[in-house]
């Protein structure tokens, strides 16, 4: 049987923490312990001799951190760049590190190392790193360390960019993180291409993409600059200060994410004049970071460029000669609109439809991916009998979801479970014994926050 999980996020918590008030995004690892304790107690013993785990992705967040903002290093670049004993990878174990001391995420990973016992059968986990963990793959140590962190046992070789789970000594499913699918994420632009390989070039995950620096130059940068701007106390003693710090230590969970700016703009108890007032000096102070740095200023145009995104508005945003005293809300606003991108289901399809394995005589039955954070199955072919699926494995990150108008927003829990059976193994939902089958749930949840 093969288990799916993407996209854990598991991130440092402690770099822009308040004083006695603490945001972790990790959950807890009483979540995970249930589920693995309920999917070990529908396994029948013989029945399912083994059971392989895919990590599929942007399971460590190594890039999303503020402490790459201490110094001048930086978590982009091409992965042949970073030099064993380097300063570069003693920042992405430091990064590392960092993420597993956290109390949920030791806690986690521990219960990952244990699974076998959990199972009580032979238990083999493959991790394949995504864009936000693509460092993984950086040097032999940090290798090491991950591998020690998720109890893989030792091995020279770079991980996987893709996992080939068996069926009866055949691929019979293709997991893959997804950001391939996605040209803000992945070092090639797929979309121009007519069909997609199975085992895609291994220079392809090495490039740095445009999603590294928005990334941290944005998303992480911005709660920063807020903190050092308002100061801790400034923020601790002012209510709306304190709401609007929560709101933007957690607007990289809003899916979709084209409405990052709705979202931070519909603050609680604030107008968007209000709003605005309040981020401005933090916005300002990232426009000036970026723009007096030549080489990251050059570095976000020319990534730009390769994804089509329009620059003329951030071009001019990088002009501090045009704006020296203030920023006009719309020219962030159309900013961030084209960095994020409508990074719809229907895109999505488009691209999965080239891939290889979907020919006639491919023995691949199920692709299987994360990425977007958006639970999904889709049938992708139904011939002579033969049914072939499109299974996205969502996230264990709680998700901040929009409304039809994206101009309100809600909160759920995400808990997404995919899994494999293989032939002659029984998924306890079907007294059918003979072929592949899946079980899938996308396990949303709602309830009161505390």
């Amino acid at each position: 049987m093969l288990i799916v999980m993407s996209d854990l996020h598991l991130a440092e918590s402690q770099s822009l923490s308040l004083p006695g008030l603490q945001f972790n995004h990790n959950l807890p690892a009483r979540v995970y312990q249930e589920y693995f304790r309920v999917i070990a107690e529908s396994l029948d013993d013989g029945v399912v001799p083994e059971v392989d785990l895919a990590l599929a992705g942007d399971i460590f967040e190594l890039t999303r951190s503020a402490l790459w903002l201490e110094d001048s290093l930086r978590p982009y670049g091409h992965l042949d760049d970073i030099a064993e004993g380097s300063a570069q990878e003693a920042k992405i174990l430091a990064v590392l590190s960092a993420i597993a001391e956290d109390e949920r995420v030791a806690e986690t990973l521990q219960i990952i190392r244990g699974l076998e016992n959990v199972f009580q059968r032979p238990t083999r986990v493959h991790y394949i790193p995504g864009n936000h963990d693509r460092l993984a793959n950086a040097t032999p140590a940090v290798r090491s360390a991950v591998r020690t962190l998720l109890g893989m046992g030792e091995s020279a070789e770079p991980f996987e960019n893709q996992y080939l789970h068996p069926f009866d000594g055949q691929p019979g499913v293709l997991v893959r993180h997804g950001h391939e699918y996605d040209p803000n994420n992945f070092g090639v632009n797929l979309r121009t291409e007519s069909s997609l390989p199975v085992v895609m070039p291994a220079e392809w995950y090495k490039r740095p993409v445009l999603g590294d620096i928005t990334t941290l130059e944005l998303a992480a940068r911005l709660p920063k600059v807020f903190k050092d701007y308002y100061t801790d106390a400034g923020i601790l003693k002012q209510t709306p200060l304190l709401i609007l710090y929560q709101r933007i230590r957690e607007f990289d969970n809003v899916r979709p994410a084209n409405a990052l700016m709705n979202f931070l703009f519909s603050t609680p108890g604030l107008s968007r004049e209000e709003t605005w007032r309040y981020l401005e000096p933090a916005f300002k102070g990232i426009r000036n970071d970026i723009a007096r740095d030549v080489k990251l200023k050059q570095q976000f145009l020319t990534m730009g460029a390769l994804v089509d995104m329009p620059l003329f508005s951030l071009k001019v945003l990088l002009d501090k000669r045009i704006w020296k005293r203030s920023i006009p809300f719309w020219v962030f606003s159309k900013m961030i609109e084209s960095l994020s991108g409508k990074y719809k289901l229907g895109t999505l399809m488009d691209m999965i439809k080239k891939e290889d394995c979907l020919s006639s005589d491919s023995t691949i039955n199920c692709i299987i991916s994360g990425h977007t954070h958006s639970p999904a199955v889709e049938l992708l072919q139904a011939t002579e009998g033969r049914q072939r699926y499109y299974l996205n494995s969502g996230t264990f990150r709680n998700v901040i979801t929009t409304a039809p108008d994206e101009q309100s927003f809600g909160r759920l829990r995400s808990r997404a479970r995919v899994l494999i059976y293989g032939p002659g193994e029984k998924n306890p939902e079907y007294t059918r014994e003979t072929g592949w089958s899946f079980d899938y749930s996308s396990n949303f949840g709602y309830g009161s926050e505390v």
